[in-house]
């Protein structure tokens, strides 16, 4: 074989091996690299030993005595690569089936061990049964062969952060989201809006997608540019003042709708909007679609018939109230929504489910005449909230403003040491870093980050993934349909198994069973259930919406790169 042939081969073995191993998954590279391993050492047994036949015992002990004999019999050159490549896939398969937990030059150093003891054996085996020449120049050539192939090993972390710089490339902030970021710190937290250059109707579109538009606008009606473009202003004028009202009803009837449940007797706690709209400077301009309580089992039946007697309604069938995570209700002519949660995470969701064992027993307290769950322990919702979205298909902008704001408000009363320790308990922690970098270095929140919260953290890729996503990552079907990879993908790094992109097409029942109710009584009307979704993903495609199967696979991996990042899973 031409030595120049050899030297390419041995070159895009070291390159791609690594590639390819990292696609087959961890336990399929062990299985694969050990069974090539074997295959590797029996090729060298029995072209080295096996077919040959006895003839007479030679050895040449001097060490590099081929180098010196090359320079008159060149062969010796070729011979030499190829006792390099002889032993080059016994070294390149073994590093890789050795565990990963051991350090990678532990591997390396393992495998030319293996490989010289191997070579010298093999050495020993010629001259003691006169199968060829013994020479310690092959026990070198091959022992190096061994460490070049292990050499893929070191290939491997930088390939991976050659992707990673690909991946953090496809995840910068465009122009129009770096000056919709800078405008929305302003609004929050007061500052320079930007005079030049300001692509408006994007910003304003962004504003609306995160539900932040009222609280931009605040900020930039009075600034040259509401005159400069007069009409896109007094649209959006229109528009905010809408918002602004329906969100001052919602508030006025949830109060009065609070105190009612509370002269019933009840206890059900505010979360959320409500609370954390008291923290902006006009509380009305933080609009959301809906309010959250939360109460306990035991009084959860009894606040279902004062929120119907209150006129209210709910879509939720009578016999399944008794195994609700949480039940909606709306009312005839209002803006009111209500979400009564009787567990703030949806207990069929095995990514999320133990989240709520923090909340199970809480000292609750008052704020601004609402039962609450103390400071500490809200905060640690609003992230766990917020990570639950991201896990899922994404949050928003407004998400980060609440946890920055409510942190500056109580940052005396939370306990940072235990709140990393909650958030790290559940693979949160890292995320939760990001969300307090976000809120007091891009939205300009004022607050103190204790350790172990106050390191550097990139946070560019999330809040790429947050503004393309809207509010609960809601801003297009090829998103949302997203979430089951991703959700598949966080459980099966938590329990060992292996994710499938056939579960997206086909999940599991209890995936299915809010959205087809009569999965709980019938489970064998899966299949049903699984023909029904794909005709209405097919129908989503005829209408024209934004949404693909193989565009929510794809988003779906992205994600998932985004989440190990984030250490949200391995």
């Amino acid at each position: 074989m031409n030595p120049w042939t050899v030297c390419i081969l041995l070159l895009s073995l070291l390159l791609l091996w690594p590639v390819l191993c990292q696609r087959v998954g961890e336990r399929r590279q062990v299985l694969l690299n050990t069974a090539l391993a074997c295959a590797a050492a029996f090729i060298i047994l029995y072209a080295t030993i096996l077919t040959r036949t006895p003839g007479v015992s030679e050895a040449i002990l001097s060490p590099f005595a081929s180098l010196t004999a090359a320079r008159i019999q060149p062969e010796l050159y070729r011979e030499m690569l190829m006792n390099v490549f002889l032993f080059f896939p016994l070294g390149l398969t073994l590093s890789n089936a050795l565990p990963r937990k051991w350090h990678r030059w532990g591997r390396i150093a393992l495998t030319m061990l293996v490989g010289c003891a191997l070579s010298a054996g093999i050495e020993y085996a010629q001259y003691r049964y006169a199968l060829g020449m013994a020479e310690v120049d092959d026990v070198i050539c091959n022992t190096l062969g061994a460490f070049i192939g292990s050499t893929s090993l070191l290939i491997a972390p930088a390939i991976e952060k050659s992707r990673e710089r690909v991946r953090h490339t496809n995840m910068t902030l465009t122009t129009t989201e770096r000056q919709f970021l800078h405008i929305a710190k302003a609004a929050v937290s007061g500052g320079e809006i930007p005079a030049e250059n300001v692509d408006w109707p994007a910003v304003f579109a962004l504003a609306g997608q995160q539900k932040l538009l009222p609280i931009v606008f605040e900020a930039v009606r009075k600034t040259p540019a509401a005159a400069e473009n007069a009409a896109l202003f007094a649209a959006v004028k229109q528009q905010v003042i809408g918002q602004v009202l329906n969100q001052t009803v919602r508030s006025a009837e949830f109060a009065d709708l609070y105190l009612k449940l509370r002269a019933a007797g009840l206890h059900p706690i505010v979360v959320k909007g409500q609370l954390c709209s008291r923290l902006y400077p006009l509380k009305d301009h933080r609009i959301s679609a809906d309010d959250d309580l939360y109460i306990s089992d035991a009084e959860f039946m009894a606040c279902h018939k004062q929120l119907l007697a209150n006129g209210l309604t709910t879509d939720t069938p009578a016999d399944e109230l008794a195994s609700a995570d949480e039940v909606p209700y709306t009312k005839g002519g209002s803006p009111l929504y209500i979400e009564l949660h009787r567990r703030l995470f949806d207990s069929s969701e095995d990514a999320h489910d133990e989240l709520n064992r923090f909340f199970a027993d809480l000292n609750l307290v008052e704020i601004d005449g609402f039962l609450a769950m103390p400071p500490h322990e809200h905060l640690l919702y609003l992230l766990l909230h917020a990570y639950k979205h991201f896990v899922r298909s994404g949050i928003g902008l407004r998400q980060f403003c609440d946890i920055g704001l409510w942190a500056r408000a109580y940052h005396g009363e939370i306990g940072w040491q235990r709140l990393h320790d909650q958030c790290e308990s559940v693979h949160a922690a890292t995320f939760a870093a990001a969300a307090f970098c976000i809120a007091r270095d891009d939205l300009g929140i004022e607050f103190d980050l204790p350790a172990p919260w106050d390191g550097s953290i990139d946070v560019e890729p999330l809040l790429h993934d947050t503004l393309c996503g809207g509010v609960y990552g809601s801003n297009d079907l090829t998103r949302l349909h997203s979430s089951t990879v991703t959700l598949n993908a966080v459980k099966a790094s938590r329990t060992g198994e292996k994710s499938s992109v056939l579960r997206t097409v086909f999940p599991k029942r209890e995936y299915l069973e809010r959205r087809y109710p009569y999965l709980k009584k019938r489970p064998y009307l899966l299949p049903v259930a699984w023909a029904q979704r794909l005709a209405h993903y097919a129908g989503e495609k005829k209408t024209g919406a934004d949404n693909s199967a193989s565009g929510s696979i794809k988003l779906a991996k992205e994600r998932i790169e985004l989440m190990k990042r984030y250490d949200i899973m391995d």
